[in-house]
């Protein structure tokens, strides 16, 4: 994989996983609240898990940052199961629970469970798919920071669109 492409992936999960670490940990009773209401685990360790997630999800961004192999997979393997606990509930007609992935509510739906999983897909390929050599150029640095931000815009759009959209647009 061309290396300016692996660290575009690894920057852009980066922000990702920072900016939902730091609204977890901001809105600790909001994410508490999401974690039992998804009733996958019994309370008292859902609540162990919302307090360890925050420092789990910063703990990916500080490996994806400095290009610790275990990080993508690490990135790839909690989308993933992110993804599946909305999928169990969706599968049990759960879609009014808020899930928890960021400053504004949104209820669950199929499209947050495949964003999860597109973004988990390009995680775990990335870190399957070893990075090349090449020459950095002054360039590189403009081509990288635009395309993180044009990954971050689309994201941030992508996640307001879910959330405000209307009841009769949710199935």
């Amino acid at each position: 994989m061309p290396p300016l492409l692996t660290l575009i992936i690894r920057l852009g999960l980066s922000i990702l996983f920072a900016t939902a670490a730091v609204s977890k940990l901001r809105n600790r009773r909001d994410f508490y609240a999401a974690m039992l209401a998804y009733q996958l685990l019994p309370p008292r360790w859902a609540m162990s898990l919302a307090d360890i997630l925050p420092w789990a999800e910063g703990a990916i961004v500080i490996g994806l940052i400095l290009g610790i192999d275990a990080a993508l997979p690490a990135a790839g393997s909690l989308l993933l199961t992110y993804a599946a606990a909305m999928g169990v509930n969706l599968v049990r007609g759960r879609r009014d629970l808020d899930c928890g992935c960021g400053d504004a509510p949104q209820p669950l739906n199929i499209w947050l469970v495949a964003r999860n999983l597109v973004l988990a897909g390009t995680a775990l390929a990335t870190s399957l798919w070893p990075a090349g050599t090449r020459i950095w150029k002054p360039v590189d640095a403009l081509i990288v920071v635009s395309a993180v931000s044009v990954l971050a815009l689309i994201y941030v759009s992508s996640h307001r669109f879910l959330a405000n959209r209307t009841g009769s647009d949710r199935k």
